[in-house]
């Protein structure tokens, strides 16, 4: 396995787009069998990954957004440190034209999602795609969003760790007045999540600007 996770970022690094796609799979494989082995060069591994996600050759770049979601699937807790770009690189992606991009892109997201430390997640996809010009990409972050906040449920958000409420709600309150419909459905769904909870309204009143509120 050491040899060929060696091998798979020599493949990555190469410029004939073949190649790139067999490293691709080769670092899938690793990390479903051999994850130790990718656990010891997981940041240099994740950043070739994710530089593959832009890649214009559009096969390439699914083949690495799928790539993302394995590693997110069987490292789970492990690519916490490598949130931010994958996650960034991943919303990205959301805005592509091609569905089936857009639709690997989802999957990956819902694997981060579901395999990662909660926290991490939320503010991984709130510095990738909150403020995003494009809308879909927006859409993408509101929804994903809106499953992590699920996952944590409203008592982990308003009564758990302060930074987790202090970085949420403002976003919550942005996406609710977003110029996208779905956007804004996301995030009146998130806040309708935790209306029950007693301490919501202190909550936001301490978190969001008085012009949001």
């Amino acid at each position: 396995p050491e040899a060929a996770l060696a091998e798979a970022l020599a493949l990555l690094a190469d410029h004939d787009w073949e190649k790139k796609i067999e490293g691709l799979n080769f670092v899938r494989c690793l990390s479903a069998y051999h994850a130790p082995i990718l656990t010891a060069k997981l940041h240099e591994t994740t950043l070739a990954v994710a530089q593959e996600v832009k890649n214009l050759r559009s096969g390439v770049s699914r083949a690495a957004v799928v790539c993302l979601g394995d590693l997110f699937t069987h490292l789970k807790k492990s690519m916490d440190q490598e949130l931010d770009n994958a996650v960034k690189v991943l919303l990205h992606k959301a805005g592509e034209s091609n569905t089936f991009i857009r639709e690997e892109v989802d999957k990956a997201l819902k694997a981060m999602v579901n395999n990662v430390t909660p926290a991490r997640a939320l503010c991984s996809l709130i510095n990738g795609g909150q403020s995003h010009l494009h809308s879909a990409v927006r859409r993408c972050t509101a929804q994903h969003l809106g499953d992590v906040v699920q996952r944590l449920g409203p008592e982990r958000v308003l009564a758990g760790a302060r930074p987790v409420a202090e970085r949420l709600l403002p976003a919550i309150a942005r996406f609710a007045q977003d110029s996208s419909q779905q956007t804004r459905y996301y995030g009146r769904r998130m806040l309708f999540s935790m209306m029950a909870h007693p301490d919501l309204d202190k909550a936001l009143e301490k978190f969001v600007p008085a012009k949001d509120l």
